[in-house]
């Protein structure tokens, strides 16, 4: 049971926007990137996981994230859902290259839950990482997937934290924009 988005036409309040002179900068790993059995490295942490493939392949190998970030996607392309078990499901709206408000609280209430979390993104998930970076605590384990390449694997720290808090405050807000 989850929390559906209002059928509304109104948008989501959009808290940042990604300017195009970012996108290059945000495609690198921030951390290091993993790929078949260095999957088991993750395995006893917590973990949050951004993206489809690398939230299915955490779950197929036992490893379940206390969060896992979705938009039924992969590389933009629509792809056979796979069920993935949760203690919670929320279905929140989040177009491409945004964070919105929706997404930021959706990610800030299920870090804070002992239950295990599913959020169900209708647009895209692709800035959600840093959403989780900043918000994590310490020690958490935020995982996304880099396309054709595996997965990032990126300790929260005060460093990535810092990473991820810097690339947030030179992105636009929807006032901005």
């Amino acid at each position: 049971m989850g929390n559906m988005p209002s059928k509304s036409e109104e948008s989501p309040e959009i808290l940042w926007v990604l300017p195009e002179n970012m996108r290059n900068e945000l495609s690198e790993p921030l951390g290091p990137v993993i790929t078949g059995d260095d999957v088991e490295s993750l395995r006893e942490k917590d973990i949050v996981s951004v993206g489809d493939v690398c939230s299915i392949t955490l779950y197929q190998r036992g490893i379940m994230p206390h969060l896992a970030i979705v938009d039924g996607k992969t590389k933009r392309s629509p792809h056979v859902e796979q069920q993935m078990s949760a203690e919670e499901t929320i279905f929140v709206r989040n177009p491409e290259s945004t964070i919105t408000k929706e997404l930021w609280n959706a990610i800030e209430n299920a870090l804070s839950s002992n239950k295990k979390t599913l959020i169900r993104v209708e647009g895209e998930e692709d800035l959600a990482a840093l959403a989780c970076i900043s918000l994590a605590p310490e020690g958490t384990y935020v995982v996304y997937g880099i396309p054709d390449k595996g997965m990032c694997a990126v300790k929260v720290d005060k460093q990535t934290k810092k990473i991820a808090n810097d690339a947030l405050s030179r992105m636009k807000s929807k006032t901005e924009a």
